[in-house]
Order: C-alpha cells, then sequence, then structure tokens
C-alpha cells in the first residue's frame, strides 16, 4: 500500500484485508532482501502445560493436566501462519501489512489440533467449542505507520455491504476491547482475539483468550567497528 493510500485502511469498499496486505508486491522485495525487519508478529495458543501421548509421533494424546501454558505456535508447518516480519518500507514510499485472521490471504492466522492443513479442511471436527471460529475471517491488520510506530487496524469481514470491524474486537491486554478501529500497540501489550475460556492463575479462575497476538522489536544492526 502506497503512503498517499494510508486513508484504505478505513475504505469502507473494501471487499477484503487482502486487497491492502501485499506482501509480495514488487516494490517490496528488495526493502525485505535489503533490509532487517522492525518486528517480528506471532501468535500465541493456550495449551495443556504437560500432554501425554500412546504413540512416537505424537499424535494420540491420551491424557493432559488442567493447567495451561501460553505457548508459541510458530514451529514447523506453523511457521507459515503463525508468524511474520514487517519491514519499514517509506523508502519505496509503501507502508507493509500483515493480516490477521482465517481468510487464507493472512499472514497471522489461528488453529487448533497438531496438523494446520487437517484444521483448514475440517475446522467443526478439531474445534467444536468454535475457539477459531470467533476469530473474523478478516480480523485485523498490523502495520508501520509513515513515523515507524506499530499500529494495529481492527478490520472485520464486511457483510452486506458494511464493515463494523471484528465480530468480538480485539482486547489490548485482554482488558480493553476495540473493535472498528486503529491504535497504537505499545511495545509489551498482547492483543488477544477470538475465544476465551476459564484457567487458573495463582489459585484464582480467570478467564483469558485463547489465542494472544504478540510481538518483538527486532535489534538494529550494529554499528561497523572503529579502526583502530
Amino acid at each position: 500500500m502506497e503512503l498517499s493510500e494510508v486513508s484504505k485502511l478505513y475504505d469502507e469498499t473494501l471487499t477484503s484485508s487482502a486487497e491492502i496486505c501485499l506482501w509480495d508486491h514488487p516494490a517490496l522485495a528488495e526493502v525485505k532482501e535489503n533490509q532487517r525487519p522492525r518486528f517480528r508478529v506471532y501468535l500465541t495458543r493456550l495449551e495443556p502445560k504437560i500432554q501425554v501421548y500412546a504413540d512416537a509421533s505424537l499424535r494420540r494424546p491420551v491424557a493432559y493436566s488442567r493447567e495451561v501454558a501460553e505457548c508459541v505456535l510458530a514451529e514447523a508447518e506453523a511457521s507459515a501462519v503463525a508468524e511474520a516480519y514487517i519491514y519499514d518500507a517509506t523508502s519505496v514510499g509503501q507502508i507493509m501489512c500483515l493480516g490477521v485472521g482465517r481468510y487464507p490471504h493472512n499472514h497471522l492466522r489461528p488453529f487448533v489440533g497438531d496438523d494446520m492443513e487437517a484444521y483448514y479442511e475440517e475446522p467443526e471436527r478439531y474445534d467444536p467449542a468454535c475457539i477459531c471460529g470467533q476469530i473474523s475471517r478478516d480480523h485485523g491488520l498490523v502495520f508501520l505507520d509513515a513515523d515507524g510506530r506499530l499500529k494495529f487496524r481492527d478490520f472485520g469481514t464486511k457483510k452486506r455491504g458494511r464493515r463494523r470491524g471484528s465480530k468480538n474486537g480485539s482486547w489490548i491486554n485482554g482488558e480493553l476491547r476495540v473493535q472498528n478501529g486503529v491504535f497504537e500497540w505499545r511495545e509489551g501489550d498482547y492483543l488477544g482475539i477470538g475465544g476465551r475460556v476459564w484457567v487458573r492463575r495463582d489459585g484464582e479462575l480467570v478467564k483469558e483468550h485463547v489465542f494472544k497476538l504478540r510481538y518483538e522489536r527486532i535489534p538494529e544492526d550494529p554499528p561497523p567497528l572503529a579502526d583502530a
């Protein structure tokens, strides 16, 4: 998306976020080849702390703990849909966007179970509680503004010619709900998306989002060493 077209983030005529998430745009090829990314954005998922399997391939769970842990999904095949890097493309007059949601064009897509492809073929089988289904198909957009600040746009799937933001909103640190709006994503904050479950923390029951969207800053290249 060109810098001059930043208003598209608010454009009601867009059918899908795919129209502005142009990760493979030719203008960005040089940026990705020659620059270090600014941020790594990734999804985590609440999972049992301990799981016991009946087979060596870890496909047949037979027992698991009631305690849960926040796990990073970006492992093996999951890395294709659970982590993405964002670059500062202002040098080529572009704003890079990362899509979040269940549509295939999105860079960050939720799934449950051990097999990403199996989930997207039969989501009802692997997700009977509709944990992922509470995340919109075009849930949100992560982007860098012209000043290099990371921002999030709660986008939402367009229905009946209108867009009102994601169905259940995006929750800053699980507390402040934002729907159909843009906000600066502060370092250290997470965005809770989709369904929530009751978990025990420090002896108390609390309700948490199963999926959390987080990011980390990529260190800049160190300056060259001065000649001795």
